[in-house]
């Protein structure tokens, strides 16, 4: 059966819309026009752009991030060769008859004699690192502290080979980094550390001797983070830590390529490997500028395939919107009389998607009028559920009165009892007043009091009916009140559980105190004791039992089935 006024949408009666000549065609989908416009515009793109745009851009960057990470690999073998080349001299010297001996002298002059490279020096420590020999001092000379405890430490202490980070030599005041190994006596405890040290700039000789492209830096960083080596302006940046930043990204790189900012500022893309020997970090940084030239030379391949898409495909582009813009104007139309309550007759267009619209459009037509209908029975309906909520608030108010002493007082209770009844309001709102779940109501009612960390609930998630909410709210506020202030909230050890279990078809809600002061049956009973005792139980049609125990209220009330939702019982 129609609603009254409802038109009635009759498509054997629809009128066609005239299209200028030569246009006349069976109606298309509109994906249609729009596929053959974007590959108007598109393939000439397509034509000129893939090769350069994927090939040229695509392949060379990833030719430079696999050229960083080799070089980068490259450059940490390479450090690692001469770690290598100094442990194996430390060796030798450590197995010398003159150092097995205790002839300190005669090691000095064997170090002098047999080792000369450049930048370097042989030390000798005792194990309370006190040092025995420096080729950079004649043997018998006053020689200071050594100026890194901590790697011979480790050598003392592991047996084992150690390589230290950069710092001040205590002799020459340059920056330095040790190689450092055991010598052990008769028993196989470490007599000596026996020492090579390489000034910074010895690595960094090592790194300007590889030929990169043009504008790449490499540089070793020691395990704190401190630069040992640059290839580019060493005596700038040797001892200085690099940033913070960078230094985190460089640690966790791993032997991807990444892009950052440089020690100078210069935004980069750079490559990180690990010494094998020493745990340092050995980077390579290309500029930013030199890593993204192919891409610019795409984007200018690009520019001139947009140009030629844009000559070429205008044409056709301007004929597919031809096409698609008539039918659309004419639902447009008919939109703009559906404003003026015009009575629209529907139309068949060259486009299956404003046929569709039309028709929609007829129907929305017909739909106003019944949706104004609907919101003249929603006005009603709110003004009937205003009623019932003034009579509520009347009701409390009263009752709120005559047991308040003065005004003050009554603010105060009335002003409470209104916030639960909102917070009642708030959760029925969330099922559209259809009812709501019995949790979200407890939860709502204790963030009030800011005690929902104190109270654990328990059993079936209920969805209660609108009364049953609204009844239940006013309950559970008044037993929250009393629970806060003289209740088992009212002390830090008190605790509330909540407990809602099945009874039958109906269910029963359970408020029980533990921890708390002992309750006793007051000698003068309020307004929240009529509440849980007599108000609710006779609006749910249930019963309710309140006992005053030494841990604090236990309540207990019925919730006949009525109050249930059918069929939405759940866990919670």
């Amino acid at each position: 059966m129609e609603r009254p006024g409802a038109q009635r949408l009759d498509l054997g009666k629809t009128r066609r819309i005239a299209l200028p000549p030569g246009m006349a065609m069976r109606p298309q989908r509109i994906r249609t026009y729009l596929v053959l416009f974007a590959l108007a515009l598109s393939l000439p793109l397509l034509c000129v752009s893939v090769f350069g745009l994927y090939r040229m851009a695509s392949t060379e960057e990833s030719q430079t991030d696999n050229r960083l990470v080799a070089f980068a690999k490259n450059l940490a073998v390479d450090v690692d060769k001469e770690l290598d080349r100094a442990m194996v001299t430390l060796e030798a010297l450590a197995n010398s008859s003159e150092l097995s001996s205790g002839d300190l002298r005669g090691f000095h002059k064997l170090a002098l004699t047999a080792f000369k490279p450049k930048k370097a020096a042989i030390a000798l420590l005792d194990k309370s690192y006190r040092q025995l020999v420096d080729t950079l001092s004649d043997y018998g000379a006053p020689l200071p502290a050594t100026a890194d405890p901590a790697t011979a430490k480790r050598v003392i202490e592991t047996g084992r080979p150690q390589i230290s980070g950069v710092f001040k030599g205590s002799i020459n005041g340059l920056y330095v980094f040790n190689v450092e190994i055991p010598v052990f006596d008769a028993e196989r405890q470490v007599q000596y550390v026996l020492i090579m040290s390489f000034q910074a700039s010895y690595i960094s000789d090592i790194l300007k001797q590889i030929h990169y492209p043009p504008g790449w830096i490499s540089g070793v960083t020691d395990q704190n983070g401190i630069i040992l080596a640059r290839s580019d302006r060493p005596e700038e940046y040797v001892g200085t830590p690099l940033p913070t930043e960078l230094f985190e990204r460089t640690a966790k790189a791993g032997d991807h390529v990444y892009r950052a900012f440089n020690v100078a500022g210069l935004p980069i893309l750079r490559s990180t490997a690990r010494s094998k020997h020493a745990g340092w970090y050995v980077s390579l940084g290309a500029p930013l500028s030199f890593v993204e030239a192919p891409r610019w030379r795409s984007f200018a391949i690009g520019a001139a395939a947009l140009g030629t898409a844009v000559v070429l495909g205008w044409a056709l582009a301007y004929y597919f919107g031809l096409l698609m813009a008539r039918p659309l104007d004419e639902a447009t139309r008919i939109a703009k009389s559906i404003s003026r309550s015009q009575i629209i007759k529907p139309a068949t267009t060259s486009l299956v998607e404003a046929n569709i619209l039309v028709a929609t459009l007829v129907k929305a037509s017909a739909d106003l009028r019944s949706q104004t209908d609907h919101s003249t029975y929603l006005m009603r309906e709110l003004a009937h559920r205003a009623k019932n909520q003034l009579a509520v608030v009347k009701g409390m108010a009263v009752q709120t009165a005559r047991r308040s002493p003065d005004v003050s007082q009554f603010i105060a209770q009335f002003d409470r009892r209104i916030q639960g009844l909102a917070q009642s309001q708030d959760v029925l709102l969330r099922q559209n007043w259809r009812g709501a779940w019995l949790f979200d109501l407890v939860r709502a009612h204790l963030e009030i009091f800011g005690i929902s960390d104190r109270v654990r609930l328990e059993g079936p998630n209920l969805l209660l009916n609108a009364a049953a909410v609204q009844n239940l709210g006013f309950a559970l506020h008044e037993l929250a009140t009393n629970a806060v202030k003289h209740g088992a909230l009212s002390v830090t050890t008190g605790e509330i559980l909540i407990r809602s279990s099945r009874l039958g078809e109906g269910a029963v809600l359970s408020w029980i105190e533990t921890g708390g002061p002992a309750a006793h049956d007051p000698s003068q009973k309020g307004f929240g004791y009529r509440v849980i005792t007599e108000l609710v139980p006779r609006a749910l049609n249930g019963s309710a039992q309140l006992e005053f125990a030494d841990s604090g209220i236990r309540w207990r009330q019925d919730i006949p089935s009525p109050n249930i939702l059918s069929g939405d019982i759940h866990d919670r």
